[in-house]
């Protein structure tokens, strides 16, 4: 071999070596200094162009409080079962959308909103099912798409979307519905961010091993993301509000303490989207409501996340908050959100808001018939 050819490879050799060491020691120094939360999102393109999870998934989310299996069943719903299309005789359904909260992010499938509420309602001697529509990082308009597009096959009696403080951001983000003329108009679009790579990566079995178990895989990603959800916050924030860069570099930073800096226009739209998601649903003979999701503040306080929306829009909603709850319950020894992995509700957190949420829900004209 020549000198010159053995030299580049012996380089590219130690190049190799080094960055295998960095590596290695990255990842070994995480798991002894900073165990990172490990939780791995198996999601995928759907034909109605957004995101859904991956069916027959199994795997896990690891955070130094938690350690739960995910079982997504075959119609991509985070259950051990597939459900029948259409409406079943004798049965009541509810369809729950949203986000990470109500799919059970950190979370047993025990212990997940759908899976409690339907406990509470088979325990009031209501013959329901609660179907699990939720994907993690969906806003308000994936949930309007998945519904319009999956969801109202299975011919729910109520639909409860869940609202959260990363909405109003979220839907502007999707680009899926305009605002025009104080309406929702839909642009037909499709929303994927990155789903192409992630199914591509997926078939790969290291890959699937990296994202499951790797700590400074995990810390590299969520970084990434932060700094990705920022300087889209900042471009849609320009965009929405011209000279509102101050505004915007501050809002894409809002901590535990901070006030939700919202723009005029991911108001309205998101104000709008839930006023057309409730039209659509009572226009086909279906209860409609949205469940707010409390910011935690602290372990002893909590704060309302719909309250950014005006009042004459709450007032058309069947909106069902369970932030007096939270707040009276609140204490340095009740733990309602989990602290050391993605900050998702606890067990405890899920069973007061179900607590909080049920006795409206049962009040729901349409779930009389299932009464036993």
């Amino acid at each position: 071999m020549p000198i010159r050819l053995r030299a580049s490879v012996h380089r590219i050799l130690v190049y190799v070596g080094l960055t295998g060491f960095a590596l290695l020691f990255g990842e070994v120094f995480l798991r002894i200094a900073d165990p990172q939360p490990l939780l791995p999102r198996y999601v995928t393109g759907t034909a109605w162009g957004v995101r859904g999870n991956i069916p027959h998934a199994r795997y896990r989310h690891r955070t130094p409080e938690v350690d739960v299996e995910f079982r997504i069943n075959g119609q991509g719903m985070r259950a051990d079962r597939d459900f029948p299309l259409g409406r079943q005789a004798g049965t009541c359904r509810i369809a729950v959308f949203g986000d990470s909260f109500f799919m059970g992010y950190e979370l047993d499938l025990k212990d997940t909103f759908s899976a409690r509420l339907e406990e509470r309602l088979r325990e009031d001697r209501y013959n329901a099912d609660v179907l699990n529509f939720s994907v993690s990082g969906f806003g308000t308009a994936e949930m309007i798409r998945h519904y319009e597009r999956f969801g109202r096959r299975f011919e729910p009696d109520v639909v409860v979307f869940q609202w959260h403080a990363s909405d109003p951001e979220d839907n502007v983000r999707a680009d899926l519905f305009d605002f025009e003329d104080g309406r929702v108009v839909a642009t037909e679009r499709s929303y994927l961010p990155l789903v192409a790579l992630q199914d591509a990566l997926m078939k790969f079995s290291l890959y699937r091993l990296i994202t499951d178990q790797s700590h400074l895989y995990s810390f590299a990603r969520e970084r990434a993301s932060v700094f990705a959800r920022r300087l889209m916050a900042m471009a849609e924030k320009r965009t929405a509000e011209p000279g509102a860069e101050a505004h915007a570099a501050g809002a894409a930073d809002d901590g535990p303490g901070e006030p939700e800096s919202k723009t005029p226009y991911e108001i309205s739209l998101s104000a709008a989207l839930l006023r057309h998601a409730a039209a659509m649903a009572r226009g086909e003979e279906r209860d409609f409501f949205v469940v707010e999701v409390p910011k935690r503040l602290s372990r002893a306080s909590y704060g309302s996340t719909i309250g950014v929306l005006p009042g004459a829009d709450l007032a058309e909603l069947n909106v069902l908050s369970p932030l007096q709850d939270f707040r009276r319950l609140s204490s340095e020894d009740a733990k309602l959100y989990y602290e050391r992995g993605h900050g998702h509700l606890t067990p405890l957190g899920v069973a007061v808001l179900v607590a909080a949420v049920a006795p409206r829900l049962e009040q729901s004209a349409r779930l009389r018939g299932c009464k036993q």
